[in-house]
């Protein structure tokens, strides 16, 4: 059996469009997923919630975002 057409995994999962990019970029960068391929296929076959995916990345970012700024007890 062959893979799905990338907007069926995007229908199937009832995703918006640009947030399943940014859930598949995310799969990625943490090393879930070793390519955009594996990642679309990852989501399929676990039937993953983007929202959650995105919510992670979120995290992820804003905890970057923390760490990088300096405290007033650094200044």
């Amino acid at each position: 059996m062959g893979a799905k057409h990338p907007m069926a995994v995007v229908s199937q999962l009832k995703a918006n469009k640009n947030e399943f990019i940014l859930a598949a970029r995310h799969l990625v960068r943490t090393g879930v997923a070793k390519s955009p391929g594996d990642a679309i296929r990852y989501m399929e076959e676990h039937n993953v919630n983007v929202e959650n995916i995105i919510d992670d990345l979120i995290t992820t970012k804003l905890q970057a975002k923390q760490e990088s700024q300096p405290t007033q007890e650094d200044e």
